[in-house]
């Protein structure tokens, strides 16, 4: 018997680069700047459109980039059901999919938005919210 080897790759993570901005263009190129700017502004951007539209690739593509920066990153999505208290040494708070959110994760979400606009070392908030049909 001969074995072969199937070239079966993982996907790659999310990534800037890899992005197809298509009609999204100025939400991606906000997200890019925002990224690569030394100085982020401390005002929350808000990440909204259809299903499918890109937003979860983006913000996981901005932590990304930012913790290859060795930027700390806060990350809660719908899938976090537990989340932990809010970290003063994140940099960045990124929230994914806020209208899945249950009471618990809404709860958490809002203590880590207000506790990031108050830290002296927190510079900006990105999240996103499918539009609900």
């Amino acid at each position: 018997m001969k074995q072969m080897a199937l070239d079966v790759g993982l996907n790659a993570p999310p990534s800037l680069h890899s992005f197809f901005p298509g009609p999204n263009r100025e939400a991606y190129e906000h997200v890019r700047l925002w990224v690569s700017h030394p100085h982020r502004s401390p005002v929350p951007t808000y990440v909204w459109g259809e299903h499918g539209s890109g937003k979860t690739h983006l913000l996981r593509a901005a932590a990304q980039w930012l913790q290859h920066h060795g930027q700390a990153v806060g990350w809660m999505d719908a899938t976090v059901m537990e989340p932990g208290a809010f970290d003063p040494a994140w940099q960045v708070v990124l929230l994914d999919d806020v209208d899945g959110y249950s009471a618990v994760q809404q709860h958490a979400a809002f203590n880590w938005f207000v506790h990031a606009m108050r830290s002296e070392e927190h510079t900006s908030e990105l999240q996103s919210q499918s539009t609900i049909s």
